[in-house]
């Protein structure tokens, strides 16, 4: 299963880029990673029937049973041919098997050691890709850092990765695995492609990855002495940031960053006037206020969306949505939100909204365990808030690179999360029972206990 995991997180990240940016393999390879699904799918199966328990909490199983009835329902009430059918699901459903998977099979430390450092290499390769990228072969368009997206789907794909290294390494700081040196020279290095492919994103996400570690902390670790340097470190690489943005502005038509936060710029950028009929694109804002407008008209809409799929266009005859002339003009992939609304509602979005609550609480409290997890906890509770606002920022459950590792690691957490729910109620039993048999005796009991997690 380890070896499964790691060809995902290659795939993921490989095979759009090979396929779709340099086209020098077959068009259908994107499909590799809905491949690997699939053996994930057998496998799930194949343990359950084995006998083998699920170690989530019952949440995430509602979670999963209201998703499924959502879909069901959005499907039903708008008619959706199964063509659409299939391509709705290939959106939603695809990414859940290896949640599950991480869910069903207990990896050691040493095995997800494995995985973090294929996807570390992955992460790396970016920062020399992105320079070749820039200065080589999209040098001709140097107006605009857009075409500066690496191996993932889109420049701002590409900066929330970077972005969330950076609160990869400020965990690993926080928890002395790293040196001061090192997260330096860390920061630098992930600062570049985001800097390069000028993510205004950046200045936002930037100091959420560098202080959301330290919410996660155990208490009297002393935070705040060793985050002092990471807010230097941090002042310091924003400033490089707005700098270097200005510099590269010169390619284009582009304010001065600092102008455009400080101005009222911003509120122009992410609503640009497109929702009141405005001809200009779609912003941020726009896009949610949009789709709102249009589920509002039939409390199915608004409830279950149009249907997965039945406002996205396809390549191939028979599965493109009934709604797909919606795609472009009204911006449903501008943000993740926008799209929730348009293709599953607010039933839709809201139970997004738990998951993101629920593996934020179940990373909390493996942050504050003495166990090994730990520091995976703290890394994933970071990322989770990194992707709460990225809810707003892109589409980014509809991109590989991200929804896989997303889904993946979210079930990492959940799992263990679970196990040390399970261990802290068996304690607890015992020590009760232990109590009952003491008092029934008329000895006198000095209950102390403590946890130490062990995974194996």
């Amino acid at each position: 299963m380890n070896a499964l995991v790691i060809l995902m997180i290659v795939s993921a990240f490989s095979s759009g880029y090979l396929a779709q940016q340099l086209q020098v393999i077959p068009g259908y390879a994107v499909l590799i990673p809905e491949l690997l699904s699939g053996i994930a799918v057998l496998a799930v199966v194949l343990r359950l029937i084995g006998g083998h328990t699920v170690g989530l909490d019952w949440r995430y199983v509602a979670f999963l049973a209201l998703l499924f009835f959502t879909l069901a329902v959005g499907f039903a009430a708008q008619s959706v041919t199964p063509g659409v059918i299939v391509s709705g699901l290939r959106s939603y459903v695809k990414y859940v098997p290896f949640f599950l998977l991480a869910a069903l099979f207990s990896f050691t430390d040493r095995q997800i050691r494995s995985q973090l450092a294929v996807l570390v290499a992955i992460l790396l390769f970016q920062i020399p890709l992105a320079v070749f990228q820039r200065f080589v072969q999209f040098a001709d368009r140097m107006h605009t850092g857009d075409p500066i997206r690496g191996m993932a789907t889109s420049s701002s794909a590409l900066s929330l990765l970077m972005i969330s290294a950076i609160a990869l390494l400020v965990s690993l700081y926080l928890r002395r695995r790293i040196k001061l040196s090192l997260l330096l020279v860390g920061i630098a290095a992930f600062m570049v492609p985001t800097t390069l492919n000028e993510t205004k994103g950046t200045a936002v996400m930037l100091p959420v990855a560098l202080l959301a570690p330290a919410l996660f902390m155990p208490p009297g670790s002393r935070t705040l002495r060793r985050l002092v340097p990471v807010l230097v470190i941090g002042c310091v690489a924003l400033s490089m940031f707005a700098a270097a943005y200005n510099a590269m502005r010169r390619y284009g038509n582009a304010k001065p960053i600092a102008e455009f936060f400080m101005e009222g710029d911003v509120a122009d950028y992410v609503y640009t006037g497109a929702a009141d009929g405005a001809d200009r694109y779609v912003g941020r804002v726009d896009s949610v206020v949009i789709a709102a407008r249009m589920i509002s008209t039939d409390p199915f809409k608004l409830a279950f969306g149009f249907g997965a799929g039945n406002v996205s266009p396809s390549s191939l005859p028979g599965f493109g949505g009934q709604y797909a002339v919606y795609f472009s003009s009204k911006g449903v992939t501008v943000t993740q939100v926008a799209n929730f609304l348009w293709e599953i509602g607010v039933v839709g979005l809201f139970a997004h909204l738990l998951l993101y609550w629920f593996v934020f609480r179940d990373a909390r409290l493996l942050a504050r365990t003495n166990g090994p997890f730990a520091i995976y906890g703290q890394v994933w509770g970071s990322v989770v808030i990194l992707m709460g606002i990225a809810l707003m920022y892109k589409s980014v459950l509809n991109m590989n690179e991200i929804a896989y590792l997303f889904w993946y690691f979210s079930g990492l957490i959940a799992r263990n999360a679970y196990l040390v729910r399970a261990l802290r109620r068996s304690r607890e039993v015992r020590r009760r029972r232990c109590l009952h048999a003491s008092s029934r005796e008329g000895r006198p009991v000095e209950a102390r206990t403590k946890l130490r997690l062990q995974w194996n």
